[in-house]
Parts: structure tokens; sequence; C-alpha cells
């Protein structure tokens, strides 16, 4: 006898067990009949809507935080910036972005995002102290600080982060200038005492290494 003939039965089975072992997409059974509505695209997010979205994720990041999980905190930190980077008004960009129907945010839309964004590359940059990620904590608090030069939570993990890159010239440098700011603030006085043991081992230790030298002439 010749091949017979598979049932519609059959047939679908042999299909559901292939999707089943690998995963085979199929084309869909219910396909869109002419003159039903197309689907809804959803709407692009506003602008107030953008800085919310911003918002929840800076929130979710101060909660990580707050749990020591620095690395995820830092991830969602950096997920802010999906949402706020090109919302500032470039008026080079205006009619570029009216012929895309591009709203432009309102003055008050406009502080919100920079306070977001630098709350967040502050918050950034605690977080890779934490992790001993110096380098990578000074790339976050350079943009803080072009920003807002006195921002004194910038300038004092400046110079923690160059007290552990071993940069203690730079670390006096900044710590002295939060000092400037807040004289009486307990954690910039605590920042500096260890910088000044710091100083102390260092000088110590270019003691040492002098007399050796002197001792071999």
């Amino acid at each position: 006898r010749c091949c017979s003939m598979e049932s519609p039965e059959s047939t679908r089975e042999g299909v559901a067990a292939e999707v089943e072992q690998h995963g085979v997409e199929t084309i869909n059974e219910n396909p869109i009949r002419e003159n039903e509505p197309p689907t809804k695209k959803r709407a692009p997010l506003t602008v107030a809507e953008k800085i919310a979205e911003g918002q929840n994720l800076k929130a979710r990041g101060n909660e990580l935080f707050k749990e020591k999980s620095f690395k995820n905190a830092i991830l969602s930190y950096s997920r802010v910036f999906a949402y706020t980077n090109g919302l500032q008004v470039n008026p080079g960009l205006n009619q570029y972005q009216s012929a895309l129907n591009i709203e432009p945010p309102s003055d008050e839309e406009q502080s919100e995002i920079e306070t977001l964004q630098i709350s967040c590359w502050s918050n950034m940059a605690i977080c890779c102290v934490k992790l001993e990620k110096p380098r990578d904590a000074l790339v976050h608090l350079a943009k803080v600080l072009e920003k807002e030069p006195s921002h004194l939570k910038a300038l004092i993990n400046q110079g923690r982060a160059y007290m552990q890159l071993g940069d203690l010239d730079r670390a006096k440098t900044s710590l002295t200038e939060a000092a400037k700011i807040s004289p009486q603030n307990m954690l910039i006085q605590k920042e500096l005492v260890k910088l000044k043991k710091k100083f102390g081992k260092q000088h110590a230790q270019e003691k040492k290494t002098w007399e050796s030298a002197f001792q071999r002439m």
C-alpha cells in the first residue's frame, strides 16, 4: 500500500509535539480578518510619565541600596537615564522635535529632570565607593560636579574615591572644599581624620624608603 493519509487530529498532534520539542513558531490559527479594527498601539509616554518612571526606578535603587545590593542599585539608577536622556530642552533641536511631535518639557519638568539625574549620578557614585570601584565613582561624580560644583555629597565621595586610589592630595582638596561648605559636618571631619592617618602612613613609608636608600650608599 502507498502511504496512508494522516488524519487532521494526528497532524495537529505532530505539530504540537514539534513545538514542544523544538520551540517552533506556528502560524496564528486565528488570523485577523478583513474589516476587523487593528490592535490599538500604545501611545508614547509623555514627559511627565517618563519622569514618573524615572522616579520609580530611583526609589527602587534606594531600596536596593538599603539592602546593600549595590550592583543592582546601580543598575536601577542607570535605567533612569533611558527615560530622561534627550528630554532636556535643546534650542538646536526645536524644529526636529516639532516635526516629530515630541513634547518639550516645561520649565518645572526641566528642573525635575536635572535634579533626578544629578541624584542618580550621586547615588551611583556612592554605590561604586561601597564596591571599591573609585574610578567608576569619579566618572559619575564629575557629571554631578559639572552641574553643581558645590554638591556636598559629591565632594565627600570624591574625596573617598581619591583616598581609595591613594591620591591623597586630591582627596584633601575635595574634602577641604566640602568642609568649607559645611564646617560642622561630622561625616566630613571623620573622613579628614582618616585622610590624616593615611598621610601619616604615607610619610612614614617614604621616610623608611629614604633611610633604606641612604644606608645602601
